[in-house]
């Protein structure tokens, strides 16, 4: 008997020390995010990274593209352009010069181009034809390769005559039937330079235009950082909108913990979260890399809407944005923003954390200055560029809200 009462006794404590474990699991809520020890459970794929192989340049050449061309006159346009050609000789031998409304003329090696820009030698009467452009262009650049295509023009599309308001009014229907047809990655690249006119004055001291980058979308990201990164160097930069990349997964890090601690430096989980009241958080330091996303992300307010983030569980969370780091080294640039996110009141033992970015894909506040133009001539404002924007974005937008993410927060270890 007294053997039986012992393994009793043994079997109650057996099953309360089965019956603790089982309310001490990390992952307490059994989120399908994490086992029941805290691991994520990852089913996340990084987009795909392809190399740039080779740029073409091509620049247009047309009556409203003259000022920027003035014989024998500086512009920030020259010195740009030719600082951004040099800086990609490695990936180009030459440049096509646009001419015959918009279907590719000569083409020049690097030098010679250069010669014929400062000399004046691009002053046109021609028309620009933006979707005959891009149609020549298109049929030009092997994408299989890994080739890229720059195109370097002030946009502004007019036609002419008796049937030219109906082919405003199809501008970026055709704009985007075209750039579909590529399916590759679109980037707008908006810069601006004096404008001379014919006597060598001043028509207008910021005049808009643009370096539109069409490819693979590690060729284009490498491209639009690079060029931007010059032209911002020279106080020439306006801002970038792209479309047509998958971004995949956000890659991130965590800082170091306050009243917590990291499972380990590879998982999205923080344990033994000690909650004497329900004022105390638990705060974690989230390291997000913006580099792959448009420029205007690493603005404070623009990250703060971008930013998305909410617990599963009840608990209360707060959001800062700490910091947001931008070092530019050559032509790489890096961007890395401090979230300080604070959970607390937390009602059960473990709560998650979800988070995502939506990205400002459709954004064009910084190249809003240059809409509005009510005629061609306009050299503050870029005529039609609002239709080749709405056409750029009608072809499909960036995955605007990025794939979540998710962190787990455990009162236990």
């Amino acid at each position: 008997m007294k053997n039986i009462h012992l393994g009793k006794i043994a079997l109650f404590f057996l099953l309360g020390f089965l019956l603790i474990s089982c309310g001490r699991e990390i992952n307490s809520n059994y989120d399908p995010h994490f086992t029941e020890d805290g691991y994520r459970i990852v089913t996340d794929s990084a987009a795909p990274i392809d190399s740039l192989t080779k740029v073409k340049f091509y620049v247009e050449v047309s009556g409203s593209m003259n000022g920027f061309f003035r014989a024998n006159q500086s512009t920030e346009f020259k010195r740009d352009v030719w600082e951004i050609l040099t800086h990609y000789k490695k990936n180009s031998q030459d440049v096509s010069v646009l001419t015959n409304e918009g279907k590719i003329g000569q083409r020049l090696k690097m030098e010679d181009f250069k010669e014929k820009m400062d000399q004046g030698r691009f002053v046109s009467n021609a028309s620009t034809k933006v979707p005959i452009m891009l149609q020549s262009i298109l049929s030009d650049v092997d994408f299989s390769k890994g080739e890229a295509a720059v195109l370097i023009s002030d946009m502004k599309y007019s036609p002419m005559g008796k049937d030219a308001k109906v082919l405003m009014t199809h501008y970026p229907t055709d704009i985007s039937d075209t750039l579909r047809g590529s399916e590759k990655a679109i980037c707008l690249v908006c810069a601006t330079s004096v404008y001379l006119d014919s006597n060598g004055h001043s028509s207008c001291d910021s005049s808009p235009y643009y370096y539109l980058i069409i490819g693979n979308e590690g060729g284009v990201a490498e491209l639009r950082d690079g060029i931007s990164i010059l032209l911002n160097n020279n106080h020439a930069f306006v801002d970038n909108i792209e479309s047509g990349f998958n971004y995949g997964m956000i890659t991130h890090g965590f800082g170091i913990p306050r009243n917590s601690t990291q499972l380990n430096s590879n998982e999205p989980t923080f344990i033994e979260y000690a909650e004497a009241d329900e004022t105390d958080t638990c705060t974690i330091y989230l390291n997000v890399d913006l580099s792959p996303y448009r420029w205007s992300l690493a603005d404070e307010n623009s990250l703060k809407r971008a930013f998305k983030a909410t617990t599963l569980y009840g608990s209360k969370l707060m959001v800062d944005i700490d910091t947001i780091d931008v070092k530019i080294e050559g032509l790489i640039r890096t961007v890395t923003a401090t979230v300080r996110l604070m959970v607390f009141s937390m009602p059960t033992e473990s709560d998650v954390i979800e988070w995502t970015l939506e990205l400002p894909s459709t954004d064009t506040s910084f190249f809003s200055p240059y809409f509005g133009a009510v005629e061609e001539n306009d050299c503050s404002k870029s005529y039609s560029i609002e239709g080749f924007i709405k056409g750029m974005f009608y072809r499909g937008f960036n995955n605007q809200t990025l794939e979540p993410n998710y962190i787990l927060v455990s009162k236990n270890s």
